[in-house]
């Protein structure tokens, strides 16, 4: 059984102190710091004291971690509840890892019975410090992995591929048990080397998942880029076309102008002024072309708004976006096109077709509104693409505003689908 002492108290702080820190190097915190390190602290009790009790490797010890860890990450940080619980559960994992670790490398399977703090106090040390070695190796490479992309896997997908680890860290602890009753280097080697392999596995199998999820992100993307770059190319055929009239009608006004001036001179007013309104009928234009600033996000919208009309839709677009706001022209692309593409459907299965897109700047922010109808109850939907899934436009909204150090909002409102999205140029 596990005696309370300082020593096993201190170990256990050392290794929640190093697995907190690294669950605030991959999350988003909720609090501020005094909380946080309040938190921590409470934490540590609900992960120790109930523990006391039971066998220091025994699997009762290991299900109140893995309650307490992911249950604190919920609480303490704003992440969506399945990375919470993934960086909960991987914590565990790695900290079952390294007392496999520790005791395959130290302990004898006596030892291993009488449990670690009735060893001596020079054994406990290097114990410990076996521990949280590679406890502090695993939680560093961790930390990277989650840092180097950031995942768009759902709830789902996070529990499908906790249970590849969990799988393999319940064979291994069976084969920490049968090296207890029978021990022999050999066993304690190949124990070792198969948990090796798992770390690697993961690793690798986590790395998988996360190319396949990005590639078929960016090939999406990249098709909306494609179809954007084809419908400039015919935005720009349309300003070439429409600067030629533009030309004639310049020269058409000058006529104007001089007859009026004559008209004015010889002190016919009335005819000059029925002249006058006579020009004014004729050169009334209206130009879908040019509403907006930005030539690229002019192109884009224009060939959306035409192609939405061909469809049905009844389209308002007041977009006022100027030539230079700081945001890639790609991004911009890509947030109003994933705006349009949820508003679609979603009209669609409200029976209405109505779409209400509005952009401008508001105190350095381009802010971008979009306003559909919502549809009548809970709608279920089908994958656009099928490795992706159905939420992969919000996730690239909400990530574009954290990017341009914005906000993404949505919320229905008498019926009414509204979305606000807020970017602004990034600080240097």
């Amino acid at each position: 059984m596990m005696r309370l002492t300082f020593l096993m108290l201190f170990g256990n702080a050392i290794f929640y102190l190093i697995q907190a820190v690294s669950c605030c190097r991959i999350l988003t915190r909720r609090f501020s710091w005094p909380v946080m390190v309040l938190g921590f602290a409470v934490g540590y009790l609900l992960f120790v004291l109930p523990a006391i009790p039971f066998p220091e490797t025994g699997m009762i010890r290991g299900m109140i971690a893995l309650v307490s860890f992911p249950l604190v990450d919920m609480v303490l940080f704003r992440d969506k509840w399945y990375r919470c619980l993934f960086c909960g559960v991987a914590a565990v994992l790695i900290m079952s890892a390294a007392d496999m670790i520790s005791a395959a490398v130290l302990l004898t399977p006596e030892q291993l019975r009488q449990g670690l703090t009735f060893q001596p106090i020079p054994v406990q040390l290097t114990s410990y410090a076996i521990f949280l070695s590679a406890s502090a190796f695993f939680l560093w490479m961790f930390t990277l992995l989650m840092n180097r992309y950031k995942y768009r896997l759902s709830g789902r997908e996070w529990a499908l591929y906790l249970l590849f680890p969990v799988s393999q860290c319940l064979l291994l602890y069976g084969w920490m048990m049968l090296c207890r009753l029978d021990f022999s280097a050999n066993r304690m080697w190949i124990l070792l080397a198969g948990l090796v392999t798992c770390v690697a596995a993961d690793a690798a199998l986590f790395t998988a998942v996360r190319g396949m999820a990005q590639r078929v992100e960016l090939q999406a993307e990249n098709d909306l880029l494609a179809q954007q770059i084809d419908r400039q190319k015919e935005h720009y055929a349309a300003i070439t076309a429409q600067y030629e009239n533009i030309r004639r009608i310049r020269h058409d006004i000058a006529n104007h102008l001089y007859t009026m001036d004559l008209l004015l001179k010889e002190g016919q007013y009335a005819q000059a002024q029925d002249y006058f309104a006579e020009v004014s009928q004729v050169s009334r234009y209206k130009s879908d072309l040019g509403s907006c600033e930005n030539p690229v996000v002019d192109a884009f919208l224009y060939a959306r708004a035409e192609d939405l009309k061909a469809q049905g839709f009844d389209v308002e677009f007041q977009v006022a976006v100027p030539a230079e706001c700081g945001i890639r022209n790609a991004d911009m692309v890509v947030a109003f096109g994933n705006l349009l593409d949820n508003a679609a459907e979603a009209c669609r299965n409200a029976g209405e077709k109505r779409i209400a897109l509005s952009a401008g700047m508001e105190r350095e922010y381009l802010h971008i509104r979009e306003q559909n109808p919502a549809p009548v109850g809970p709608v279920s939907h089908d994958r656009r693409i099928p490795e992706l899934e159905r939420g992969i436009g919000h996730h690239i909204l909400r990530e574009l505003a954290g990017r341009y150090d914005g906000s993404f909002t949505c919320h229905v409102e008498h019926n009414e689908f509204l979305v606000d999205l807020f970017l602004r140029e990034p600080e240097m």
